[in-house]
């Protein structure tokens, strides 16, 4: 039996869109990348893109894995400390399975699936929308300044041109800016009255107003500062693994100019706002190593190896907690008979 996940509006229950829902656009989307996959591979040549992938040095494979665990428990870190700071208290498990559960749902369009997680703790633990949503919402903003500044220090490795980026990093330095007003209480103030003074939206500005004021504490300098540095160094650990990438295919790609061409390219992916920046952040790393004298065929390559550690990854992880836990995920309350075996944390 499907449970379906609630949300509570002005004293009414609506029903959200199913997990499962999710997972099915999950497939779907697995499916159109492999078409794509195929048909780029076409156009650049099997043959020579299959060469590639094969000379590949296999004991680089484990590192690489290595870097992106690291990267996804660094940010469970954060997760956690988000909990706290607006004093969500749930069971350690349960938060764990709830969070690398949620990575199955990395490749819906801008990540959007992840809000599932603010809906699971109210539906499970009775957590609020106006905390549960904020947290995920930092997750993303935090995510989203800390490729910015890799790529900004990538930027002074760069050699070659800007031609075809500059509006797209002009776009996301713009980010910064309006956070920055975000913290201040008048300009936050009026945006709130303005979303309220919306009819469709009027009724709901006890909820939205419980959520400004959270996500402006997570937002604020006090949390920005651990916050960033520990998002940096967790997408810092991506950026390694496409410099291992490169040296793994025998590319002479330094370390800066390699954290420069995957946080641009996941800055493209993001701002596309396609599922998983899919077809965007690798057609944006294959055109990068293009503009340093890398050849189609490998760029090709270290585009795909680093998108299986980086992004595909993350979608196995997320299968891997789903499964064995749906009975915590979508059942109708929370026991300890739901968690697995070694206790609640």
């Amino acid at each position: 039996m499907v449970h379906r996940q609630r949300v509570l509006r002005n004293g009414k229950t609506t029903v959200m869109r199913q997990p499962r829902h999710w997972i099915a656009r999950t497939f779907l989307v697995v499916a159109a990348t492999a078409v794509v996959y195929v048909a780029g591979a076409a156009i650049i040549g099997w043959d020579d893109l299959r060469g590639h992938l094969g000379a590949f040095s296999t004991p680089l494979l484990l590192p690489l894995a290595g870097l992106s665990l690291a990267n996804y428990l660094l940010r469970y870190l954060r997760w956690e400390i988000f909990l706290r700071r607006l004093d969500v208290r749930i069971p350690l498990r349960a938060s764990m399975i709830l969070y690398f559960a949620s990575y199955l749902m990395v490749i819906t369009p801008g990540k959007i699936g992840e809000v599932f997680k603010a809906g699971l703790l109210r539906e499970r633990f009775a957590t609020p929308l106006a905390r549960g949503v904020p947290i995920v919402l930092a997750e993303r903003v935090y995510d989203f300044l800390a490729v910015l500044l890799l790529a900004a220090v990538g930027l002074s490795f760069w050699p070659g041109p800007l031609v075809g980026l500059r509006g797209g990093l002009a776009a996301a330095a713009a980010v910064p800016v309006l956070l920055a007003l975000f913290q201040v209480r008048p300009i936050r103030e009026r945006l709130l009255a303005r979303l309220a003074a919306r009819p469709q939206l009027a009724r709901f500005r006890d909820g939205l107003e419980g959520a400004t004021t959270s996500l402006g504490r997570l937002l604020s300098p006090a949390d920005a500062a651990w916050a960033v540095t520990l998002s940096t160094v967790a997408w810092a650990c991506e950026c390694v693994g496409m410099w291992l990438v490169c040296r793994g295919l025998g590319l002479d790609v330094p370390l800066g100019q390699a954290c420069f061409i995957y946080a641009a390219g996941t800055l493209v992916g993001s701002l596309s706002f396609l599922p998983g920046g899919l077809g965007g952040t690798e057609a944006t790393i294959v055109w990068l190593l293009g503009k340093v004298a890398v050849a189609g065929p490998p760029a090709a390559a270290a585009a795909i190896i680093i998108r299986i550690f980086t992004l595909w990854l993350a979608v196995v992880v997320g299968l891997a907690f789903w499964v064995p836990s749906r009975r915590l995920l979508l059942g109708r309350t929370t026991t300890a008979a739901d968690l697995p075996a070694g206790g609640t944390g």
